[in-house]
């Protein structure tokens, strides 16, 4: 079936109503769909060909517009290719694979503490079977910094706990690469297989399922993220689940990380990319030598 304007405009219209869009946020979404296709067009592109650098390369053309504006660009996009997905007119959602920053006006990407984070996971009640698979989700995502796309993917063959290593498969860029499994998250994942994840069809290959033994999808994930944000008084700080990945990247380097070996962690292409981690800390050392060193504060007047 031929993805038409009109065929899109119908779906996405379905999808707004179901989920109780008020009109305003519903033209805003229109709105974005028309310069989403008109950049599509331009290109001569096509919405089944598009891949995971094509929707960067788009979000990237909008740096020019206000965060918020490149915020709802983005939502848009994942709204269309849901629909797609769910429709079954692509094989496969490229917006699951992308690396997509949107910066705020500060420049700053939205990186926890080490006390936020532990703030957050801390949240994450252990008592029920679910609540080991949540607490072994983010922190498989902390010590990682895997993708929301990629945590959705595993299966439990990817994992080899001989050798505590995971294997990211057909991530950005549809490479693979093996990254650690790390102690604590281990130790979660261990406990959500073996005590958890006991009532799963034996033939279920995925590493995590939801209540119905179906994968847990990463739209659950984003719903689980900012449940125990708020459970963490944390909701009021824009993080986003990918504020996991790039507090991972912060944290490392901050603690004396190689940064081609966070390059190898994150899965980066380019040795730039994992740079821009670099100058945000470098920033904070900047603050907080100007906070504590004597010769730039009056704690210690001459």
């Amino acid at each position: 079936m031929k993805i038409t304007t009109s065929l899109l405009y119908d779906l996405l219209s379905s999808y707004f109503r179901s989920i109780g869009l008020k009109d305003n946020t519903v033209a805003r979404k229109f709105q974005e769909l028309r310069r989403f296709l008109e950049y599509v067009e331009s290109n001569d592109f096509d919405l089944r060909s598009l891949n995971s650098t094509d929707i960067e390369d788009y979000i990237l053309s909008l740096k020019k517009y206000a965060s918020s504006t490149q915020r709802a660009a983005n939502a848009l996009v994942s709204d269309v290719y849901k629909v797609l997905a769910r429709s079954n007119l692509i094989l496969s959602n490229p917006v699951l694979k992308t690396d997509i920053v949107i910066r705020e006006k500060s420049g700053v990407k939205t990186v926890f503490t080490e006390e936020e984070i532990s703030s957050f996971l801390d949240s994450i009640e252990t008592k029920t079977g679910f609540g080991v698979r949540d607490r072994a989700v983010f922190e498989l995502m902390y010590i990682t910094g895997i993708r929301i796309g990629e945590v959705q993917n595993l299966d439990i063959d990817d994992i080899d706990f001989s050798l505590k290593e995971i294997t990211i498969r057909l991530g950005k860029g549809d490479k693979d690469r093996i990254v650690p499994l790390g102690t604590v998250a281990e130790d979660y994942i261990n406990q959500w297989i073996f005590r958890g994840r006991k009532g799963v069809k034996t033939n279920q290959r995925a590493l995590f399922v939801n209540r119905n033994n179906e994968r847990l999808k990463a739209s659950r994930i984003r719903h689980l993220f900012n449940h125990y944000l708020k459970l963490s008084d944390l909701d009021n700080r824009g993080f986003t689940p990918h504020s996991i990945r790039h507090s991972c990247a912060t944290h490392l380097l901050q603690n004396g990380a190689d940064i081609r070996y966070v390059q190898e962690l994150l899965g980066h292409e380019s040795i730039e990319t994992t740079a821009g981690y670099t100058k945000d800390v470098i920033k904070s050392l900047k603050k907080l030598h100007k906070t504590y060193h004597p010769r730039e504060n009056e704690l210690y007047p001459e």
